[in-house]
């Protein structure tokens, strides 16, 4: 269900200090500057679509800013990736890169590191969307994400577009989707994704040490993805069928501030947790989902989803319930 927020529901003269305690509320705290000030106009829809938060903005130009006191002030690790929906022309800058946006192309970028977004940059009223999720949640590596923050992300012919209009599809249905339907599609459009933005680091320095690098990096994590449910699976096994030696499989991993193990356990960990949050799966037995993606013990699983989650998984399960009941 979605939660509708307008200014034009409060004074004028009060509108665009609400635009900044509405966004520290919905996504994190922000300053907000306006022009427009006095009369500031905007929607706003905000929607769960499984893990992922989506809101469609039809707003006035603004620009917001993310600055290190308020990152110290509230510091939840997400991403937001920000999509044009319109002929509207927005800006993304973190980390000294800029990403200058039109119609069907996003930006990502990390609520951890300041940043400063203007909407609107051609001072037109505009429509964009941003999907906010955990870094987690995609098969990429911290030094990945941070290549490809602020950058432009096209709407190319091809995979380009067909992610642009996947991605803008599902967030004018969010409000029609079950529970369920929302959950799988969530993940599909984080498979999708993963495999544009792996087209964007792979295009970017093709012939490089590093970039091979990150090639192989990129197909090992897929052949991880693909055999997480085999218990067997494990860093011999993973070397030898890449042709590459244990040493350089770890150092590989290593290299990104990760360990093969970790990053194992922390997919199928994350695998379970959609699982458990799946309506369609509320009968099947906890160990059943743990033993599903690899976990050959249930009291290891669940130690391990309870430091990972903060709670034991079949608490998850009941709070996944509540929350995706029809009432709330």
């Amino acid at each position: 269900m979605s939660t509708l927020i307008r200014t034009d529901e409060v004074p004028a003269a009060d509108r665009l200090e609400f635009v900044q305690q509405m966004t520290a509320a919905t996504w994190v705290p922000m300053e907000c500057h306006s022009d427009m000030r006095a009369d500031y106009r905007g929607v706003f829809r905000a929607s769960g679509l499984g893990p992922m938060q989506v809101v469609v903005m039809d707003v006035m130009p603004i620009t917001v800013r993310r600055t290190p006191a308020l990152i110290r002030q509230a510091d939840p690790d997400m991403l937001k990736l920000y999509l044009v929906c319109d002929s509207g022309t927005s800006v993304v800058d973190q980390g000294g890169q800029q990403a200058r946006l039109t119609r069907a192309e996003f930006a990502f970028y990390d609520t951890r590191r300041p940043y400063e977004v203007t909407c609107g940059a051609d001072n037109r009223p505009t429509r964009v969307m941003t999907f906010r999720f955990p870094p987690s949640l995609l098969p990429l590596s911290r030094s990945q994400i941070r290549r490809l923050t602020a950058t432009r992300i096209p709407a190319s012919a091809g995979l380009g577009d067909l992610t642009a209009q996947f991605l803008l599809q599902l967030a004018r249905n969010v409000d029609h989707y079950s529970p369920a339907e929302a959950a799988r599609l969530s993940a599909a459009a984080l498979e999708v994704l993963a495999t544009r933005l792996a087209r964007e680091l792979d295009a970017r320095d093709w012939d490089t040490p590093e970039a091979r690098r990150h090639a192989l990096l990129t197909t090992v994590q897929t052949f991880i993805q693909q055999h997480l449910g085999d218990p067997r699976l494990d860093p011999a096994g993973i070397a030898a069928a890449h042709h590459i030696s244990l040493r350089s499989l770890h150092q590989l991993f290593h290299d990104e501030g990760l360990t093969v193990a970790g990053w194992i356990r922390r997919r199928r960990l994350e695998q379970c947790r959609r699982d458990l949050s799946d309506p369609a799966l509320g009968n099947r037995p906890v160990a059943a989902v743990a033993a599903r993606w690899g976990f050959t013990s249930a009291a290891d699983f669940s130690r391990a989803f309870r430091a990972e989650h903060g709670m034991p998984p079949s608490e998850y399960r009941s709070s996944a319930r509540v929350v995706n009941s029809p009432a709330r």
